[in-house]
C-alpha cells in the first residue's frame, strides 16, 4: 500500500476555499432549477421533464463529477483550497445555469412561458429563448471546463506531492511565457 501524499501549500482565499464546499450541493441545486425551477412563477409544465432528462441531468453530472475532482484538490492542499482558475471557471458555470434556468421556456396551458416571461412580458417568450439557447450552451461549455480544470489541477497536485519535477509548460508558465 502506497504511503500517503503529503499536503501541498497553496495560498487560498475565501473564494477558493468556498467553492469547493459549495460545489456538491450546487451541482444538485443547479440540475434541479434548469429542470423545474420555473415552477417558483408557476411556469413549470409540460415539458419538465424533457428538460429534467435531456438537460438537468447531463448538467448535475458535469457538474457534480466536476465538484468531486475539485474537493479532492482542494482537501490535497494546506489550508484546502481549489486554484482560481478552477473556483471562477466553476462560479461562472454556476451562474449562467441560473440564469439558463430562469430563461428556459415551458408550455403551460398550451402557451409558451418562462421564469423571465412571467415576471416581465409574455411577449419576451422569443427573446427568452433565444437566451436558453445561447445560456444552455454555454453552460455546458462552461460545466466541462471546470471539470476539465478542476482535473488538471488534481493532475498537477499528485504529481508535486509524489515529488516529480514541474514539466517544461509549467516551468513556461511560472515564467508568464
Amino acid at each position: 500500500m502506497p504511503a500517503p501524499l503529503e499536503p501541498v501549500p497553496r495560498r487560498a482565499p475565501g473564494l477558493q476555499r468556498a467553492v469547493p464546499v459549495l460545489a456538491p450541493p450546487l451541482a444538485l441545486l443547479l440540475g434541479g432549477w434548469v429542470a423545474a425551477g420555473r415552477g417558483v412563477a408557476g411556469a413549470a409544465g409540460e415539458l419538465v421533464l424533457l428538460h429534467a432528462l435531456a438537460l438537468g441531468l447531463p448538467l448535475t453530472v458535469l457538474l457534480g463529477a466536476g465538484a468531486v475532482v475539485l474537493r479532492r484538490d482542494a482537501r490535497a492542499h494546506v489550508p484546502a483550497g481549489a486554484s482560481l482558475r478552477a473556483s471562477l471557471t466553476t462560479l461562472a458555470a454556476w451562474l449562467v445555469v441560473l440564469g439558463f434556468g430562469a430563461v428556459l421556456p415551458d408550455r403551460v396551458d398550451g402557451e409558451g412561458v418562462s421564469l423571465l416571461t412571467r415576471a416581465t412580458d409574455p411577449g419576451l417568450l422569443g427573446l427568452s429563448a433565444g437566451f436558453a439557447n445561447t445560456l444552455g450552451i454555454l453552460s455546458f461549455v462552461l460545466a466541462v471546463a471546470a471539470l476539465v480544470l478542476a482535473a488538471t489541477d488534481l493532475r498537477r497536485t499528485r504529481r508535486i506531492q509524489r515529488g516529480e519535477p514541474l514539466t517544461e509548460d509549467e516551468i513556461l508558465d511560472r515564467q508568464g511565457l
